[in-house]
Protein backbone atom coordinates (compact mmCIF):
# COMPACT_ATOMS: atom_id res chain seq x y z
CA UNK A 1 0.00 0.00 0.00
CA UNK A 2 1.04 3.68 -0.52
CA UNK A 3 1.20 4.95 2.59
CA UNK A 4 1.82 8.57 0.92
CA UNK A 5 -2.01 8.06 -1.11
CA UNK A 6 -3.74 6.78 1.81
CA UNK A 7 -2.60 9.21 4.36
CA UNK A 8 -3.75 11.86 1.70
CA UNK A 9 -7.17 10.11 1.50
CA UNK A 10 -7.47 10.10 5.62
CA UNK A 11 -6.36 13.78 6.27
CA UNK A 12 -8.91 15.05 2.91
CA UNK A 13 -11.56 13.01 5.03
CA UNK A 14 -10.38 14.26 8.40
CA UNK A 15 -10.61 17.74 7.36
CA UNK A 16 -14.08 17.70 5.26
CA UNK A 17 -15.68 14.85 6.08
CA UNK A 18 -16.96 11.92 3.81
CA UNK A 19 -15.89 12.15 0.20
CA UNK A 20 -17.37 11.03 -3.11
CA UNK A 21 -16.38 7.69 -4.24
CA UNK A 22 -15.30 9.88 -7.82
CA UNK A 23 -12.66 11.51 -5.58
CA UNK A 24 -11.47 8.77 -3.65
CA UNK A 25 -10.54 6.91 -6.78
CA UNK A 26 -9.15 10.29 -8.42
CA UNK A 27 -6.81 10.33 -5.38
CA UNK A 28 -5.66 6.47 -6.06
CA UNK A 29 -5.27 6.83 -9.62
CA UNK A 30 -3.82 10.63 -10.06
CA UNK A 31 -2.46 11.83 -6.92
CA UNK A 32 1.63 12.26 -6.52
CA UNK A 33 1.86 9.49 -5.09
CA UNK A 34 -1.12 7.62 -7.36
CA UNK A 35 -1.17 4.16 -9.52
CA UNK A 36 -1.10 5.81 -12.77
CA UNK A 37 1.25 9.19 -12.28
CA UNK A 38 4.00 7.47 -10.05
CA UNK A 39 3.97 4.67 -12.53
CA UNK A 40 8.08 3.23 -13.16
CA UNK A 41 7.01 0.25 -15.21
CA UNK A 42 4.99 -0.79 -18.73
CA UNK A 43 1.42 -0.87 -17.88
CA UNK A 44 1.45 -5.08 -19.66
CA UNK A 45 2.90 -5.53 -16.22
CA UNK A 46 -0.07 -4.73 -14.55
CA UNK A 47 -2.84 -6.24 -16.89
CA UNK A 48 -2.74 -7.05 -20.33
CA UNK A 49 -4.09 -4.71 -23.61
CA UNK A 50 -4.79 -5.47 -26.58
CA UNK A 51 -1.85 -3.82 -28.25
CA UNK A 52 0.48 -6.13 -26.39
CA UNK A 53 -1.06 -8.81 -26.94
CA UNK A 54 -0.32 -9.02 -30.99
CA UNK A 55 0.66 -6.72 -33.00
CA UNK A 56 -2.14 -7.53 -35.62
CA UNK A 57 -4.86 -4.75 -33.52
CA UNK A 58 -2.46 -2.56 -33.92
CA UNK A 59 -2.34 -3.12 -38.29
CA UNK A 60 -6.03 -3.81 -38.44
CA UNK A 61 -6.25 -0.03 -36.95
CA UNK A 62 -3.94 1.10 -38.79
CA UNK A 63 -5.50 -0.39 -41.96
CA UNK A 64 -9.16 1.68 -40.69
CA UNK A 65 -6.99 5.05 -40.06
CA UNK A 66 -5.42 4.71 -43.89
CA UNK A 67 -9.45 4.73 -45.26
CA UNK A 68 -10.50 7.31 -43.02
CA UNK A 69 -7.96 9.53 -44.70
CA UNK A 70 -8.73 8.56 -47.62
CA UNK A 71 -11.94 9.58 -46.81
CA UNK A 72 -11.03 13.01 -45.85
CA UNK A 73 -9.93 13.39 -49.44
CA UNK A 74 -5.99 12.58 -48.44
CA UNK A 75 -5.09 15.46 -47.09
CA UNK A 76 -1.17 15.96 -47.08
CA UNK A 77 -1.30 15.77 -42.93
CA UNK A 78 -2.95 13.57 -41.22
CA UNK A 79 -2.74 13.88 -37.48
CA UNK A 80 -3.55 10.83 -35.32
CA UNK A 81 -3.69 11.45 -31.87
CA UNK A 82 -3.68 8.61 -29.66
CA UNK A 83 -4.67 9.57 -25.66
CA UNK A 84 -3.20 7.42 -23.26
CA UNK A 85 -0.67 5.93 -25.30
CA UNK A 86 0.89 4.31 -22.19
CA UNK A 87 3.97 2.00 -23.53
CA UNK A 88 3.69 2.79 -26.70
CA UNK A 89 2.45 -0.63 -28.24
CA UNK A 90 -0.03 0.86 -29.94
CA UNK A 91 1.80 3.46 -31.70
CA UNK A 92 4.55 1.18 -32.50
CA UNK A 93 2.60 -1.37 -34.67
CA UNK A 94 0.41 1.28 -36.24
CA UNK A 95 3.15 3.32 -37.65
CA UNK A 96 4.95 -0.21 -38.69
CA UNK A 97 1.95 -1.04 -40.52
CA UNK A 98 1.59 1.78 -42.04
CA UNK A 99 5.37 2.31 -43.41
CA UNK A 100 4.93 -1.29 -44.81
CA UNK A 101 1.27 -1.74 -45.69
CA UNK A 102 -0.04 1.84 -46.37
CA UNK A 103 3.02 4.04 -47.71
CA UNK A 104 1.21 6.91 -49.11
CA UNK A 105 -0.45 6.90 -46.04
CA UNK A 106 2.34 7.10 -43.66
CA UNK A 107 3.78 10.09 -45.89
CA UNK A 108 0.85 12.12 -44.48
CA UNK A 109 0.57 10.30 -41.14
CA UNK A 110 1.67 12.62 -37.83
CA UNK A 111 1.34 10.15 -35.05
CA UNK A 112 1.19 11.74 -31.56
CA UNK A 113 1.53 9.61 -28.53
CA UNK A 114 0.55 11.26 -25.13
CA UNK A 115 0.11 9.61 -21.72
CA UNK A 116 -0.13 11.44 -18.24
CA UNK A 117 3.20 9.39 -17.45
CA UNK A 118 4.25 7.39 -20.64
CA UNK A 119 6.72 4.82 -19.76
CA UNK A 120 8.28 3.52 -23.09
CA UNK A 121 10.08 0.06 -24.17
CA UNK A 122 13.46 2.03 -24.38
CA UNK A 123 13.29 3.20 -21.33
CA UNK A 124 12.42 0.01 -19.55
CA UNK A 125 11.96 -4.05 -20.03
CA UNK A 126 9.44 -5.12 -22.54
CA UNK A 127 7.86 -7.54 -25.03
CA UNK A 128 10.75 -8.49 -27.27
CA UNK A 129 8.57 -9.06 -30.22
CA UNK A 130 7.74 -5.24 -29.67
CA UNK A 131 11.64 -4.28 -29.74
CA UNK A 132 11.56 -5.50 -33.39
CA UNK A 133 9.26 -3.59 -34.53
CA UNK A 134 10.98 -0.42 -34.38
CA UNK A 135 9.01 1.88 -37.02
CA UNK A 136 11.39 4.16 -39.73
CA UNK A 137 8.52 7.06 -39.47
CA UNK A 138 9.24 8.51 -35.77
CA UNK A 139 6.41 9.09 -33.25
CA UNK A 140 5.81 12.28 -31.32
CA UNK A 141 5.80 11.77 -27.61
CA UNK A 142 4.11 13.95 -25.39
CA UNK A 143 3.63 14.06 -21.91
CA UNK A 144 -0.01 15.50 -20.77
CA UNK A 145 -2.71 14.75 -19.15
CA UNK A 146 -5.68 14.77 -21.78
CA UNK A 147 -6.21 15.89 -25.13
CA UNK A 148 -6.48 19.61 -24.08
CA UNK A 149 -3.23 20.23 -24.79
CA UNK A 150 -4.11 19.74 -28.84
CA UNK A 151 -5.34 22.53 -30.96
CA UNK A 152 -7.21 21.53 -34.29
CA UNK A 153 -6.58 18.26 -35.40
CA UNK A 154 -7.41 17.45 -39.11
CA UNK A 155 -7.61 13.76 -38.49
CA UNK A 156 -8.31 11.06 -35.90
CA UNK A 157 -8.32 10.78 -31.64
CA UNK A 158 -7.96 6.97 -30.92
CA UNK A 159 -8.11 5.31 -27.36
CA UNK A 160 -7.76 2.17 -26.23
CA UNK A 161 -8.94 1.09 -23.08
CA UNK A 162 -8.78 5.07 -21.72
CA UNK A 163 -12.17 5.69 -20.84
CA UNK A 164 -12.47 2.91 -18.30
CA UNK A 165 -10.14 4.58 -16.13
CA UNK A 166 -12.43 8.06 -15.39
CA UNK A 167 -13.56 8.30 -11.94
CA UNK A 168 -17.05 7.46 -11.12
CA UNK A 169 -19.59 8.02 -8.87
CA UNK A 170 -21.12 4.79 -6.88
CA UNK A 171 -24.95 4.54 -5.91
CA UNK A 172 -27.14 1.92 -4.30
CA UNK A 173 -30.72 2.42 -5.25
CA UNK A 174 -32.89 2.56 -2.30
CA UNK A 175 -36.54 3.18 -2.99
CA UNK A 176 -36.71 3.27 -6.10
CA UNK A 177 -34.16 6.08 -5.88
CA UNK A 178 -30.05 6.37 -6.27
CA UNK A 179 -27.97 7.04 -3.15
CA UNK A 180 -24.59 7.67 -3.68
CA UNK A 181 -21.95 5.59 -1.45
CA UNK A 182 -19.35 8.49 -0.14
CA UNK A 183 -16.07 6.92 1.54
CA UNK A 184 -15.14 8.19 5.33
CA UNK A 185 -12.86 6.46 7.90
CA UNK A 186 -13.58 3.86 10.29
CA UNK A 187 -11.65 2.45 12.89
CA UNK A 188 -10.34 -0.28 10.67
CA UNK A 189 -9.60 1.39 7.45
CA UNK A 190 -12.46 2.96 5.26
CA UNK A 191 -16.09 2.68 5.31
CA UNK A 192 -18.55 3.69 2.92
CA UNK A 193 -21.53 5.81 3.94
CA UNK A 194 -24.99 6.20 1.92
CA UNK A 195 -26.60 9.74 1.29
CA UNK A 196 -28.12 12.04 -1.10
CA UNK A 197 -26.38 12.49 -3.94
CA UNK A 198 -23.62 15.08 -4.81
CA UNK A 199 -24.96 16.43 -7.52
CA UNK A 200 -27.95 16.14 -9.32
CA UNK A 201 -25.84 14.71 -12.55
CA UNK A 202 -26.11 11.77 -11.06
CA UNK A 203 -29.88 11.28 -10.64
CA UNK A 204 -30.56 13.16 -14.14
CA UNK A 205 -27.81 10.46 -16.31
CA UNK A 206 -29.96 7.33 -14.37
CA UNK A 207 -33.46 9.05 -14.96
CA UNK A 208 -36.06 6.42 -16.84
CA UNK A 209 -33.73 3.36 -15.25
CA UNK A 210 -35.55 1.05 -13.34
CA UNK A 211 -33.18 -1.10 -10.77
CA UNK A 212 -34.12 -2.95 -7.64
CA UNK A 213 -33.54 -1.89 -4.59
CA UNK A 214 -29.85 -2.93 -3.39
CA UNK A 215 -28.18 -2.53 -6.97
CA UNK A 216 -25.26 -0.86 -7.13
CA UNK A 217 -23.42 0.95 -9.79
CA UNK A 218 -21.22 3.75 -11.43
CA UNK A 219 -21.66 6.82 -13.21
CA UNK A 220 -18.94 8.91 -14.88
CA UNK A 221 -19.59 12.23 -15.31
CA UNK A 222 -15.88 12.74 -16.81
CA UNK A 223 -17.11 11.69 -20.02
CA UNK A 224 -19.27 14.70 -20.57
CA UNK A 225 -15.85 16.50 -19.76
CA UNK A 226 -13.92 14.52 -22.59
CA UNK A 227 -16.65 14.67 -24.98
CA UNK A 228 -16.31 18.35 -25.11
CA UNK A 229 -12.89 18.69 -24.74
CA UNK A 230 -12.43 16.42 -27.83
CA UNK A 231 -15.05 18.04 -30.02
CA UNK A 232 -13.65 21.08 -29.83
CA UNK A 233 -9.77 19.92 -30.54
CA UNK A 234 -10.69 18.03 -33.22
CA UNK A 235 -11.34 20.44 -36.22
CA UNK A 236 -12.24 17.56 -38.75
CA UNK A 237 -12.29 13.80 -39.03
CA UNK A 238 -12.75 11.17 -36.40
CA UNK A 239 -12.99 9.64 -33.16
CA UNK A 240 -12.13 6.14 -32.36
CA UNK A 241 -12.93 4.31 -28.93
CA UNK A 242 -11.61 1.21 -27.65
CA UNK A 243 -12.84 -0.07 -24.34
CA UNK A 244 -14.79 -2.09 -22.45
CA UNK A 245 -18.12 -1.62 -21.79
CA UNK A 246 -21.98 -1.24 -22.54
CA UNK A 247 -24.63 0.56 -23.46
CA UNK A 248 -26.71 2.30 -21.23
CA UNK A 249 -29.72 -0.34 -21.13
CA UNK A 250 -26.90 -3.45 -20.45
CA UNK A 251 -25.11 -1.30 -17.79
CA UNK A 252 -27.59 -1.19 -15.62
CA UNK A 253 -29.61 -3.91 -15.44
CA UNK A 254 -29.50 -7.56 -13.72
CA UNK A 255 -27.00 -8.60 -14.99
CA UNK A 256 -24.56 -6.42 -13.11
CA UNK A 257 -26.37 -6.31 -9.36
CA UNK A 258 -23.04 -4.76 -8.02
CA UNK A 259 -21.76 -2.42 -10.86
CA UNK A 260 -18.41 -2.87 -12.84
CA UNK A 261 -16.00 -2.04 -10.59
CA UNK A 262 -13.00 -3.72 -10.17
CA UNK A 263 -9.19 -3.41 -9.58
CA UNK A 264 -5.99 -4.77 -11.20
CA UNK A 265 -2.84 -5.76 -9.81
CA UNK A 266 0.17 -7.82 -11.56
CA UNK A 267 -2.39 -9.24 -13.94
CA UNK A 268 -4.79 -10.17 -10.71
CA UNK A 269 -8.31 -9.18 -10.49
CA UNK A 270 -10.15 -7.51 -7.16
CA UNK A 271 -12.98 -6.43 -5.64
CA UNK A 272 -11.29 -4.64 -3.15
CA UNK A 273 -10.69 -1.24 -3.92
CA UNK A 274 -10.12 -0.20 -0.90
CA UNK A 275 -6.22 -2.26 -0.65
CA UNK A 276 -3.21 -1.53 -2.06
CA UNK A 277 -4.29 1.55 -2.20
CA UNK A 278 -2.01 3.71 -5.03
CA UNK A 279 -0.82 0.65 -6.56
CA UNK A 280 -3.46 -1.43 -8.09
CA UNK A 281 -5.78 0.04 -11.12
CA UNK A 282 -9.73 0.77 -10.14
CA UNK A 283 -11.71 0.79 -13.33
CA UNK A 284 -14.78 0.04 -14.61
CA UNK A 285 -17.30 -0.70 -17.73
CA UNK A 286 -17.60 2.73 -20.19
CA UNK A 287 -21.27 3.63 -20.62
CA UNK A 288 -21.34 4.16 -24.35
CA UNK A 289 -25.22 4.81 -24.67
CA UNK A 290 -23.52 8.48 -22.64
CA UNK A 291 -20.42 8.39 -24.62
CA UNK A 292 -22.51 8.96 -27.86
CA UNK A 293 -25.43 11.44 -26.50
CA UNK A 294 -22.37 13.45 -25.28
CA UNK A 295 -20.82 13.35 -29.13
CA UNK A 296 -24.24 14.20 -30.25
CA UNK A 297 -24.71 17.52 -28.45
CA UNK A 298 -21.59 18.69 -29.41
CA UNK A 299 -21.46 18.04 -32.85
CA UNK A 300 -19.80 14.32 -33.19
CA UNK A 301 -22.01 11.86 -34.94
CA UNK A 302 -22.39 8.59 -34.70
CA UNK A 303 -20.54 6.24 -37.20
CA UNK A 304 -20.27 2.87 -35.79
CA UNK A 305 -21.06 0.80 -32.94
CA UNK A 306 -19.94 -3.08 -33.04
CA UNK A 307 -17.32 -5.25 -30.64
CA UNK A 308 -13.87 -5.30 -31.21
CA UNK A 309 -14.06 -9.00 -32.54
CA UNK A 310 -16.75 -8.08 -35.27
CA UNK A 311 -14.39 -4.37 -35.95
CA UNK A 312 -10.94 -6.32 -36.42
CA UNK A 313 -12.96 -9.26 -38.68
CA UNK A 314 -14.67 -6.67 -40.63
CA UNK A 315 -10.92 -5.18 -41.35
CA UNK A 316 -9.53 -8.09 -42.10
CA UNK A 317 -8.07 -10.27 -39.49
CA UNK A 318 -9.04 -13.48 -41.04
CA UNK A 319 -6.13 -11.97 -43.82
CA UNK A 320 -3.54 -11.84 -41.17
CA UNK A 321 -4.32 -14.91 -39.95
CA UNK A 322 -4.20 -16.98 -43.49
CA UNK A 323 -0.19 -14.72 -43.65
CA UNK A 324 0.73 -16.27 -40.24
CA UNK A 325 0.41 -19.86 -41.44
CA UNK A 326 2.16 -18.94 -44.62
CA UNK A 327 4.93 -17.36 -42.97
CA UNK A 328 7.31 -19.93 -42.97
CA UNK A 329 7.42 -20.29 -38.84
CA UNK A 330 7.52 -23.44 -37.21
CA UNK A 331 4.33 -25.00 -36.20
CA UNK A 332 4.56 -24.47 -32.23
CA UNK A 333 5.37 -20.86 -33.07
CA UNK A 334 2.26 -20.85 -35.55
CA UNK A 335 0.63 -21.71 -33.06
CA UNK A 336 1.50 -19.67 -30.01
CA UNK A 337 0.84 -16.47 -32.53
CA UNK A 338 -2.40 -17.68 -33.37
CA UNK A 339 -3.73 -17.98 -29.82
CA UNK A 340 -2.24 -14.28 -29.32
CA UNK A 341 -4.08 -13.39 -32.40
CA UNK A 342 -7.67 -14.87 -31.60
CA UNK A 343 -7.49 -13.40 -28.30
CA UNK A 344 -8.26 -10.31 -29.66
CA UNK A 345 -11.51 -11.56 -31.42
CA UNK A 346 -12.54 -14.36 -28.85
CA UNK A 347 -15.62 -12.84 -27.12
CA UNK A 348 -14.73 -14.49 -23.65
CA UNK A 349 -11.31 -12.18 -23.61
CA UNK A 350 -11.20 -9.17 -25.42
CA UNK A 351 -13.19 -9.49 -28.61
CA UNK A 352 -16.20 -8.07 -26.75
CA UNK A 353 -14.59 -5.11 -26.13
CA UNK A 354 -16.86 -2.25 -27.60
CA UNK A 355 -15.50 -0.23 -30.51
CA UNK A 356 -17.47 3.50 -31.22
CA UNK A 357 -16.35 5.96 -34.09
CA UNK A 358 -17.63 9.57 -34.23
CA UNK A 359 -17.26 12.00 -36.83
CA UNK A 360 -17.11 15.74 -37.38
CA UNK A 361 -17.32 17.91 -40.34
CA UNK A 362 -17.55 14.34 -42.60
CA UNK A 363 -21.06 13.89 -44.52
CA UNK A 364 -23.63 12.20 -43.46
CA UNK A 365 -23.69 8.21 -43.24
CA UNK A 366 -20.82 7.99 -44.15
CA UNK A 367 -19.37 4.16 -43.77
CA UNK A 368 -16.39 2.61 -42.55
CA UNK A 369 -15.18 -0.77 -43.27
CA UNK A 370 -14.86 -1.87 -39.64
CA UNK A 371 -18.64 -1.69 -39.32
CA UNK A 372 -19.64 -2.45 -42.71
CA UNK A 373 -17.43 -5.29 -44.29
CA UNK A 374 -16.93 -4.49 -48.28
Amino acid sequence: MSDGVRDEILDLIRRDGPITFDRFQELCLYSKNGFYSSRTRPIGTTFHTAPTTHHAFGELIAKQLDEMWRLMDEPPIFHAVEVGSGDGALARSIMHACVTRFPRFAQALRYVASDYAPVWPDESLYLEDLDALQPSTPIQRVRAEGISAFRSVHGCILSNELLDNFTVHRFEMQNGQPREIFVTAGPDGFVEVLAEPSTPRITERLAGVALPDGQHGEVSLAIEGWTDRVAKVLERGFVLTIDYGQLASDLYSAKNPNGTLRCFKDHIHSNDWYEHIGEQDITSDVDFSALMMAGERRGLASVGYSTQGDFLTHLGFDDLIEELHNSGLSAARTSLREAAMMALVDEEEMGDFKVLVQSKGMPAGIQLSGFAPK
